[in-house]
């Protein structure tokens, strides 16, 4: 960071208690990870505590009308209740406050020391979360509450970047038509959520970029991407904040999608935002934990990411390299950077 000693702010959230048979959004993926706590895996992490977010913090993003209906399907027990499918039990609602509040902890810390890096370890995770409505694994949106949180203390600009394999529709949504917050997304074409092609934000043309990929798109894929999309937009966007919503499941070894990213790309890509954030605004930049339903792969790829912020090289990858077809983007690359006026 320019010099500057690194700060990496953590939380950790396990949610124990937000569970249902057979799902893969459970515990186990990062279980594991609660290790960290007492064993850190590099000196510059530091751990937060926290307390759930209150509900006003939550409507910063949500309408009233999805807390009332949260509480409700709550009463009801563990059961799933739309078809992504997205579940509760009876305490699904607390622990969404909890991540929350945990993804502020983080937000905040960096914010009020002007400085730092950091990593929420957070479930249910958000961002599909819309304003009214709760789905794909997700019921508050906790990134975009951290984004909004942060323009509402007076940031300028925050760029939220989101590399789960999957569009994050909630989190675009929440920002159709906020100028203070840019949105851009890599996910993989044709899979759930449906939305995020790549010139379905006219109106938002350099603010809103979405970059489908196809099937094993794979790590060269996501290098070219940062250099020739990902940079230049953070450079022509300005922001004074990076805010990362990280799913892991473009890793090869993801039930869920087939990307084919392997944990030496998410160290590099960090790695590349890391450069970004510490020559666009002081080194700001927070990581959210999203999808990645490969316990041993998350933990790795997490593991990966936190040796990227704090300037370490060794970490496990029990994976290696991902195999692939890697197809060629050319064309969609040259298409974002026309469309964007990223070749100006």
């Amino acid at each position: 960071m320019n010099g500057k000693e690194i700060n990496v702010y953590c939380t950790f959230q396990e949610a124990p208690e937000h569970r249902f048979p057979g799902h893969p959004e459970a515990p186990q993926r990062i279980h594991a990870l609660g290790n960290w706590l007492a064993n850190p895996p590099f000196p510059e992490i530091s751990w937060l505590d926290f307390n759930p977010a209150k509900e006003a913090e939550v409507m910063l993003v949500h309408e009233e009308s999805l807390l009332a209906f949260l509480r409700a399907e709550c009463q009801l027990g563990a059961h799933e209740f739309e078809p992504s499918p997205t579940y509760v039990t009876a305490d699904s609602y607390q622990a969404a406050l909890g991540a929350v509040g945990a993804t502020l902890a983080v937000s905040r810390q960096i914010l009020s020391t002007g400085q730092g890096r950091g990593f929420a370890f957070v479930r249910p995770p958000g961002h599909h979360a819309e304003a009214d409505t709760a789905m794909g694994f997700c019921l508050f949106n906790n990134i975009a509450i951290a984004a909004a949180d942060a323009v509402a203390s007076g940031l300028g600009k925050v760029a939220i970047v989101d590399f789960d394999a999957h569009h994050g529709n909630g989190t675009q949504a929440l920002f159709w038509n906020t100028p203070e917050v840019g949105y851009l997304s890599t996910h993989e074409g044709r899979i759930f959520p449906g939305s995020g092609g790549w010139d379905s934000a006219g109106h938002a043309r350099g603010r809103i970029v979405n970059i489908p990929l196809p099937p094993f798109a794979g790590g060269p894929a996501f290098d070219k991407i940062f250099r020739q999309v990902i940079h230049p937009w953070l450079v022509r966007f300005q922001p004074e904040m990076i805010l990362v919503s990280a799913g892991f499941d473009a890793h090869f070894s993801d039930p869920l999608t087939t990307l084919t990213l392997d944990t030496q790309d998410y160290y590099s890509f960090t790695r590349n935002l890391a450069v970004s954030a510490d020559e666009l605004c002081e080194g700001r930049l927070m990581y959210v934990l999203e999808g990645g339903y490969e316990p041993l792969a998350l933990a790795d790829n997490a593991r990966a990411c936190l040796a990227a912020m704090t300037g370490h090289d060794s970490f496990p990858d029990h994976y290696g390299q991902a195999p692939g077809v890697r197809p060629d983007i050319t064309p969609l690359i040259q298409q974002l950077r026309t469309y964007h006026r990223l070749e100006e």
